[in-house]
């Protein structure tokens, strides 16, 4: 079922791999991709050096919640610079997501799988630590990351980990450990992985975990409110505590564990419905690789299934996905404005994925939930609006010098193709491109068409037609000295047909 792909990259496969691993399809990256082994290509992605924006740590990452002596004004001026370290942390995750790399990537994915939630626990010195921990552990050991949320600042709030003591002890992280972030309700044939009494008795093993912002953002342990009694988990007995329950869980569950996760990987990077055999095919991966995540990837964005045509643009882009994309497709390069990249986070946000606040411990629903009557016709004032305009938006002098075919006889009638093959997931063929009946403009006798345009796919035709417009097509033909009122013309043109593009639904995939 996970078969390599030991062929050379197509210009489509590169695409592909960059687009659902990545973020990106800059150009420069794709043409770097062309020609090799998608396993060469991403083992180095994995390997690379530990990098991120997100390092080294804000000058306000240790500064604590004022002391009880504090005085109300010096609250107040806490939380007012609180609210700019939370901006921060966006912007810093963010540039980190700008960056293409695989791990950036994954630390999106396990966003949306441990999921907290920055409303509830408000502190941007928590969003940092919680930021940082899911960029480093994003490739790594799936057992030590979830270790380590047992005892994150912004977990233990978001789930109501601190108020978890032995005489009253609170279910919600054991709940959501077991159901959302290890194993899930039932096993492949519908068999419980957990029960009830697994769930209270862990509870217990988590209880007395704190944070105490006034004397660190680290959690700390209170002996006296911890249950040190015998408890019963999966069948075992013993005086566990929080990490005996994570060994318990990998240990006494882990086909289980494994099985969970593969369907939430391949549902990320392949497509929403994987089948079963599919499915336990990765978990053995899983297993195998000891539940690594870098080498699990590996395998799965190097197998001739993760690239079967039919799977290409089977997934509907979550907004940030369609953000990074449409600008990576398009300019190749990140943005540098910093007020741009301010836009973008507030796009995202209006078009439904706020960074650092998902809208439940479920994390976003994804794929289909994305799209609805309200946030389509927002994805489309996107693209005539803030993702086109303004300081630090797309140039398209450079989209068209990008995309212009070196040495082309016919500039105008090969341009419209390669633009839209390098923004559209699906194969131009597969796409309901509209039949426009108006004939092409200029003087057709004295400058026919090529017979061999002519004799292209009405979908390519179509797509000159939607680019040129009422333009002649003998007359669009772009060179290194226009004047500016010509490269002007060009940039408009350009802009106008992305838009019209941007309004596909084969647009929103990938």
């Amino acid at each position: 079922m996970l078969s390599e792909l030991t062929s050379p990259l197509t210009l489509a496969q590169a695409r592909h791999l960059l687009r659902r691993a990545c973020c990106t399809v800059d150009p420069d990256r794709v043409a770097n991709v062309v020609g090799r082994r998608a396993r060469e290509v991403v083992e180095e992605w994995v390997s690379e050096p530990f990098t991120s924006s997100l390092q080294p740590g804000p000058y306000w990452v240790d500064r604590l919640y004022p002391p009880h002596s504090a005085s109300s004004k010096e609250i107040e001026s806490f939380f007012a610079d609180n609210d700019r370290y939370c901006r921060e942390v966006r912007i810093l995750w963010l540039n980190d997501l700008l960056s293409g790399t695989l791990r950036a990537r994954m630390s999106l994915f396990w966003h949306g799988h441990f999921v907290t939630e920055l409303d509830k626990y408000q502190f941007g010195a928590l969003a940092y630590r919680y930021a940082i921990k899911l960029a480093m552990g994003a490739l790594g050991d799936f057992k030590d990351l979830t270790m380590g949320f047992v005892t994150d600042g912004a977990m233990l709030l978001y789930l109501d980990g601190n108020v978890n003591q032995r005489y009253a002890p609170n279910e919600n992280f054991a709940r959501e450990l077991m159901e959302l972030f290890t194993m899930g309700p039932v096993d492949p044939s519908g068999n419980s992985n957990y029960t009830q009494k697994d769930i209270v008795e862990a509870a217990r093993a988590f209880t007395g975990w704190g944070i105490y912002p006034r004397e660190s953002w680290e959690a700390q342990i209170a002996y006296y409110y911890h249950d040190r009694g015998e408890k019963i988990i999966f069948g075992q007995n013993g005086a566990f505590d929080h990490k005996d329950v994570i060994e318990l869980i990998f240990s006494q569950r882990s086909p289980q564990v494994a099985f969970f996760l593969a369907s939430k990987l391949l549902k990320e990077f392949l497509y929403h419905e994987p089948n079963t055999d599919l499915v336990s095919a990765v978990a053995e991966r899983i297993m195998d690789h000891d539940f690594v995540i870098g080498p699990v990837l590996v395998d799965i964005l190097s197998s001739e299934v993760f690239f079967d045509s039919n799977f290409r643009g089977g997934r509907i882009t979550s907004p940030l996905e369609y953000l990074l994309l449409t600008i990576s497709a398009l300019d190749g390069r990140p943005p540098e404005n910093m007020d741009f990249r301010e836009e973008l986070l507030q796009a995202a946000t209006d078009l439904g994925q706020n960074l650092l606040s998902p809208p439940n411990v479920g994390g976003w629903p994804g794929h289909r939930a994305w799209l609805a009557t309200d946030t389509l016709p927002s994805r489309w004032s996107q693209a005539e609006g803030g993702l086109f305009e303004g300081a630090g938006g797309v140039d398209f002098e450079l989209v068209a010098e990008r995309f212009l075919e070196l040495g082309a006889t016919h500039p105008a009638l090969s341009f419209p193709v390669r633009l839209a093959e390098a923004v559209f997931a699906v194969p131009l063929e597969f796409i309901d491109v509209p039949q426009i009946g108006q004939p092409f403009g200029g003087d057709l006798h004295q400058n026919p068409l090529p017979s061999e345009f002519l004799d292209s796919p009405d979908y390519e035709r179509n797509l000159v037609k939607l680019f040129l417009g009422s333009t002649p097509w003998y007359e669009w033909a772009p060179t290194v000295n226009q004047s500016l009122r010509s490269r002007a013309k060009t940039a408009l043109m350009v802009r106008n047909y992305v838009i019209k593009l941007s309004q596909f639904p084969e647009f929103q995939l990938t």
